[in-house]
């Protein structure tokens, strides 16, 4: 019966290269060789093995995506023949070789037998060059991946594929972010190769600059043991320390309750600096809106409600679970019906929790408006029932017939204080907010930040008001009425300026 045998070819030396791996390639079957860019090809050679490589397809494709899969394309045709044939890749075929990662899944799906021999890794021999045990705490990684998962400072990190100038360039700028650009690095070139390797020690910010590097470059960055506060872990080691026997007196005395006011407040800067485009600001504001999230979860964890990790688990199942259309296969969904999938989405979640509720559906809607929490501003709480309940039809089909619910409850406001009923006049001015709120969420605007922004204009023409008295030489107190309307007036004429 034909099948593949997959076999690794060491890292570069001869001397690496079992000789279970030696005598398949010496078999008569047909050998397949991703790439002759490698060390162990002189050998190869010698030893008259005959092969064909894939090197080809490095120049015809567009990406190396597109190669691997061509590549294993070939591969599947070649045994569809009805031969057995022998696949070799340098290093150990199940260590950072995506080729034989996407083989093995084809060859499992159309039922093909397949055989692994594994082979001496690069990793073993820059863990020898290196002196390092990787059990003492290691990570290695694709320079491929490293914009899309950084290297964490308080671990050792090998990144692999550093094959060029250009992918150390990009390698540079990423981990200058992340560390000082003095911090030493070591760039190890040749790994396991005799009188060829190289392990040079440099600085960050000089990774570019080292003309030895090519495709058998790795980069070992030591981890941060003398600074264990940095990134994420770093936030999560300051907090604990924080909240530790021997922490600060204020944070290991706070609670949930106790800490509501500050989360409101880092809230609204947040808020305020995303309005001011103060991005510098912004990125300062973010971090301590994060570090009150680390602080309640600390609290949460050390009675052992939760930990960090389940509210950061907790939103990446809901993220996926109210976007089905992202992440489930053969799930269309409109881009028009994308918002109320999710609303419904998010409803049978909240019914779900309670089956008695669940049993209701005619509710569903006022419970949601019940479920509101009693903590947002008023305007924000308006907004949230109005929407619930146009879900079911109950709204205005425009902002104009609503803005005669407005002239209506101005009206009845007008009324209740002819009356002079306090709770008449209460119960009305409340309506009129309501409607007020109405029209704005059908113009698609927030009421809480629009309020909050006509506040701040009154706010700068006050000021100028203030100015343009004080070059009068007079205070804002010493006018009458009609005399602040016409500097009201002014302060507005000078915005248009």
């Amino acid at each position: 019966m034909p099948r593949i045998e997959i076999v690794g070819l060491g890292p570069g030396n001869p001397g690496q290269i079992t000789l279970e791996t030696l005598k398949l390639l010496k078999n008569p079957n047909r050998n397949f060789f991703r790439t002759e860019i490698h060390p162990i090809m002189d050998f190869i050679r010698e030893e008259e093995i005959k092969y064909e490589s894939f090197d080809a397809f490095y120049e015809t494709e567009e990406s190396f995506e597109l190669v691997y899969e061509k590549i294993v394309k070939k591969l599947i045709d070649e045994i569809k023949n009805g031969e057995t044939i022998v696949y070799a890749v340098p290093g150990n075929p199940l260590f950072g070789e995506q080729t034989v990662v996407k083989l093995i899944e084809k060859l499992k799906l159309k039922g093909i037998d397949y055989c692994i021999y594994p082979g001496v890794s690069f990793v073993d021999v820059t863990m020898n060059a290196l002196e390092k045990d990787p059990i003492d705490g290691m990570r290695i990684m694709d320079a491929f991946d490293f914009k899309q998962n950084p290297p964490n400072p308080l671990i050792g990190t090998l990144i692999t594929q550093v094959y060029n100038k250009h992918m150390a360039s990009e390698i540079k700028l990423g981990l200058m972010e992340i560390f000082d650009p003095e911090k030493k690095v070591i760039l190890l070139i040749n790994s396991g190769i005799p009188g060829q390797e190289i392990l040079k020690e440099i600085q960050i910010y000089e990774l570019d600059r080292v003309n030895e590097i090519n495709h058998l470059t790795s980069l070992y960055i030591p981890s941060e043991e003398e600074d264990q506060y940095l990134g994420f872990n770093g936030t999560l080691a300051i907090m604990r320390r924080l909240r530790s026997k021997d922490g600060c007196s204020w944070d290991k005395i706070q609670t949930h309750e106790s800490l509501k006011g500050c989360l409101l407040e880092e809230t609204y800067e947040v808020i305020e600096a995303i309005t001011n485009n103060d991005w510098e600001n912004l990125t300062e504001e973010l971090g301590d809106l994060l570090f009150q999230i680390v602080f309640h979860s600390e609290i949460a964890a050390e009675v052992g409600h939760f930990t960090i990790n389940d509210v950061i688990n907790g939103i990446n199942e809901k993220m996926i679970r109210r976007h089905p259309h992202i992440f489930l296969e053969n799930f269309k969904c409109d881009p028009n019906e994308v918002e109320i999938n999710w609303e419904k989405i998010k409803r049978q979640e909240k019914l779900g929790k309670n089956k008695q509720e669940k049993n209701d559906s005619s509710h569903e809607i006022s419970i949601e408006m019940e479920n509101l929490p009693k903590t947002f501003p008023a305007l924000l709480e308006a907004y949230k029932i109005q929407k619930k309940a146009s879900k079911v039809g109950f709204d205005w089909e425009n902002p104009l017939l609503a803005m005669e619910k407005i002239s209506e409850e101005t009206l009845e406001l007008q009324e209740a204080m002819e009356e002079n009923s306090q709770e008449k006049i209460e119960d009305e001015f409340g309506d009129l907010l309501f409607s007020v709120v109405n029209v704005g969420r059908l113009l698609k605007i927030q009421p809480e930040l629009a309020l909050r922004q006509g506040s701040e204009k009154f706010i700068s023409r006050f000021k100028k008001m203030e100015e343009i008295a004080q070059k009068e030489k007079k205070k804002l107190g010493e006018y009458h009425l009609e005399q602040l309307e016409l500097l009201w007036n002014r302060a507005k004429q000078k915005e248009l300026v």
